[in-house]
Parts: C-alpha cells; structure tokens; sequence
C-alpha cells in the first residue's frame, strides 16, 4: 500500500492569528501583524479591552511587528506607544 503525505492547512485569521500544529497538539499564537484593529483578535481591540495577549510564533515576527508600528503613518502617537508598549509585553514562542 502507498503511504499518502500528510498535509496540514493553516489558515490565518485577518488579524495575523492563527491556530499551528505543535508536539502532537495546538498552539494559538500571531504569526504575522495582520490587520490591528481586527474585530475579533486585532492588537486594538486586545489592548482596549485588556484581554490577555495572544502570544507570538517566535521572537522574530514580534520584533518585524514592532518595526512596523513604529513606521505606520496611520497611528497617532499615543496609540503607537500604547501598542509597542503591549508588544514588547507580549510572550512568543520559542
């Protein structure tokens, strides 16, 4: 009999989370920015609403997700210091 490969999808929700295979089971984490002020999960609205913080893939998306708040144009200053802030707090995965 001929083995099939295994595929996994992984689908990514606007907001840059996604659910990854992990040691047999799951993890959720943000695997991209994505769009901030996401409904559901968007740094936004974890922020406003204190909800506790998604964590990020590795160190590296965290770090490229800094990079580009600090850049955006579209975020006033306040706003921007509130979510680098909440970034930099943010736990990620090894």
């Amino acid at each position: 009999m001929t083995e099939w490969p295994e595929i996994q999808i992984c689908c990514v929700l606007p907001s840059g989370v996604a659910t990854l295979p992990f040691e047999g089971g799951t993890i959720t984490c943000r695997v991209t920015l994505g769009h901030i002020n996401a409904p559901d999960t968007g740094l936004l609205k974890e922020l406003k609403t204190k909800a506790e913080a998604v964590p990020w893939r590795n160190a590296r998306i965290r770090d490229e997700a800094i990079s580009t708040i600090e850049v955006r144009g579209d975020i006033d200053e306040e706003t921007r210091a509130n979510l680098l802030a909440h970034i930099r707090q943010t736990a990620w995965y090894q």
